[in-house]
């Protein structure tokens, strides 16, 4: 045997040492890079869908899932997004990112959404597809390639070493036993989070009917992975049964009280002024809602603005109007038009009243 045959065999011998001495589940990449993946990840899955801006839609989202991240084991910069696609579908990207599409949006109530956030959570959370990467990394290029590229590689949103990361995130699908494991984790959470588990139900049961997803590009996500069998629902049903959960309270809002003589002064100005905008319910409501988190900054958005305007007790009328139609409206929205409104007037201490104005 020659001696370059004998070093291949002593090269060959070792790596496999090195392999086989390896713990199935140890962790290749660390968070900073797994959040630099789920960020060139999130990039290309917003190359390929365009994000939905709508105010009321990403308002309510933000909304369900607050009290499961508060339960959240993980503190990373979660982030949650609407991707707009009429089918019923969701997606979890690693490092923090969920989307959920449009279609969901307008097919769940909050009860069923939930369940799907707690689910996709939980994918984040256990690094599923983040195992699947480095399970993919040892059989495709080899335990000491794959050291290489993760730590003498540079690893940051946008490198190449990144994007071909990304694409292999994308590319993947769970295993069944992890979609049992994010059903059964995302039920376990929404009970800890004060949310009624059996909600896991109703929303696979609607999944089932609905399973027909148009993203096959993106094979991590909710639907489109594995078929929803019945088993997997009974298992949801037994699951959900067992578990005692605490109703989370339901907050009191604190909600100052309405100007409504001057919110209607307003309202008239708006519809009759050089805006000439048209009331709306839904606006309506949700700009009184807003009024309820105490909101501080407007806003632009593609087809969407809210303004915030905090002023004092003794201006007069038309001060009021002139203030917020030619000053304010004009500073946040530009030159933008747009044709509905929902607006809220309430007082605040020290005589000072606030407007939340959103406009589409």
């Amino acid at each position: 045997m020659t001696t370059s045959c004998r070093v291949a065999l002593v090269a060959l011998a070792a790596t496999w040492l090195i392999l086989l001495s390896t713990p199935a589940q140890a962790a290749l990449i660390s968070e900073n890079q797994e959040v630099a993946i789920g960020k060139q990840t999130a990039a290309e899955v917003e190359k390929e869908y365009r994000v939905d801006t709508d105010l009321t839609r990403n308002e309510r989202l933000n909304r369900v899932a607050e009290p499961l991240l508060k339960v959240a084991e993980r503190k990373l910069a979660w982030r949650f997004r609407i991707l707009d696609d009429p089918q019923i579908n969701a997606l979890a990207v690693p490092g923090g990112f969920i989307y959920a599409t449009r279609g969901l949006m307008e097919q769940m109530p909050d009860r069923e959404l939930a369940f799907v956030l707690a689910h996709e959570i939980q994918h984040v959370e256990k690094r599923h597809a983040i195992r699947q990467l480095e399970a993919s990394l040892y059989r495709q290029v080899g335990l000491a390639a794959a050291l290489q590229l993760l730590t003498g590689g540079r690893i940051s949103q946008g490198t190449a070493n990144t994007i071909a990361l990304a694409n292999m995130v994308v590319a993947n699908r769970y295993t069944q036993d992890m979609e049992r494991e994010a059903d059964s984790d995302g039920i376990r959470m929404m009970a800890r989070a004060g949310l009624d588990p059996r909600g896991a139900v109703d929303a696979l049961r609607t999944l089932q009917r609905n399973n027909k997803s148009s993203m096959p590009k993106f094979l991590n996500s909710l639907v489109g992975t594995h078929p929803l069998n019945q088993d997997r629902i009974r298992h949801a049903e037994e699951l959900a049964g067992s578990l005692a959960f605490n109703a989370a309270p339901v907050p009191d809002a604190q909600l100052p009280a309405t100007d409504s003589v001057r919110e209607a002064r307003v309202m008239l100005a708006l519809e009759s002024g050089p805006s000439s905008l048209n009331p709306d319910p839904d606006l309506m409501r949700l700009a009184l809602d807003l009024q309820a988190t105490s909101p501080s900054e407007s806003r632009l958005e593609q087809t969407q603005g809210l303004v915030v305007w905090t002023f004092p007790e003794n201006l007069t009328e038309s001060q009021i109007n002139h203030g917020l139609m030619a000053q304010e409206m004009p500073r946040v929205l530009g030159s933008r038009t747009f044709r509905r409104y929902g607006v809220s007037m309430v007082q605040l201490p020290e005589g000072r009243r606030r407007v939340v104005l959103v406009v589409r």
